[in-house]
């Protein structure tokens, strides 16, 4: 229940901040259920993803209409991937809750960011990030950094 409780105030918070942005366009919320677990993420091209703990396996996609439909999400083999497919970068990112109990991987492409919502229990947590991306996640386990071209790292908690 308090699980549900810190999903539902995560994407009331998104929601508020896609609201305050313009007004008039209304905030779009996609699920999208699956029955594999995801153990490494692949996340390409302005969008936003927050972490959870939570052990239902659905991903919530949360933005503008537009923004949530040109937003690819896919799960092959235990690799998420997370594309943003419009053209350029969109003025506003979308906030993407992603269940991470089994996630050993992440790679971050481009201007995204990856943060945790509380504190995740995985034992080992290896971050690659190649471009603009950013990072803060926090774990009661191991997080490894690596970056491509000496990019610099926003912050990485433990």
């Amino acid at each position: 229940m308090k699980k549900l409780s810190f999903l539902l105030l995560a994407i009331t918070i998104a929601a508020s901040s896609f609201a305050q942005s313009n007004t008039m366009e209304l905030v779009t919320v996609k699920k999208i259920k699956t029955d594999e677990i995801v153990t490494s993420l692949k996340i390409y091209n302005n969008v936003e993803v927050i972490l959870t703990s939570d052990s239902i396996n659905i991903i919530q996609v949360a933005g503008q209409k537009t923004d949530v439909e040109n937003t690819q999400v896919s799960v092959s083999n235990g690799v998420l991937t997370i594309r943003n497919t419009s053209e350029g970068c969109s003025a506003e990112k979308v906030v993407i809750l992603v269940p991470a109990g089994q996630v050993h991987s992440i790679s971050i492409h481009g201007a995204s960011t990856v943060s945790s919502a509380g504190t995740l229990s995985n034992e080992m947590l290896d971050i690659a990030i190649n471009g603009e991306g950013k990072a803060n996640i926090k774990s009661s386990g191991n997080i490894r950094t690596n970056t491509v071209a000496d990019i610099l790292i926003d912050s990485i908690c433990k």
